[in-house]
């Protein structure tokens, strides 16, 4: 899993939760880095805040279909943005789910299982809210 963030406890909380359940990820904090590193890789799933420093997540998300296969990586927002117009547009763009923070670890693994049609392991527990 990619997960493009660029608030660096964020980040670290949506890594260290993934790798708990199971999931390997990449963090980058820009779209820039993503980018070099999508050139080289292809990960299962693309975690992608909207407020990047070099570009919005509705411009990378656009990017990403300039790219042979990148648009067919499945992409989920992970936002502040709560409005109706914000998750419109990113599924106009091709987002497969929205998630808005804060939201627990528990959420995260079961909407990251969800978007990638895996069951989630019964019984393992999960710490704090991200």
């Amino acid at each position: 899993i990619l997960c493009i963030e660029d608030d660096p406890l964020a980040a670290q909380a949506i890594r260290r939760t993934l790798v708990f359940a199971g999931f390997e990820v990449q963090v980058a904090s820009t779209a820039a880095e993503a980018l070099d590193f999508l050139r080289t890789r292809r990960p299962v799933m693309i975690l992608l805040d909207l407020l990047l420093p070099d570009v919005n997540g509705y411009s990378f998300m656009d990017l990403l279909h300039d790219y042979e296969d990148l648009d067919k990586i499945p992409v989920m927002i992970v936002s502040g943005c709560a409005s109706p117009e914000a998750q419109s547009l990113g599924r106009e763009l091709g987002a497969c789910a929205y998630m808005i923070k804060p939201f627990t670890a528990q959420e995260l693994i079961d909407r990251v299982h969800e978007v990638l049609g895996n069951k989630p392991q019964a019984g393992k527990p999960v710490g704090k809210g991200l």
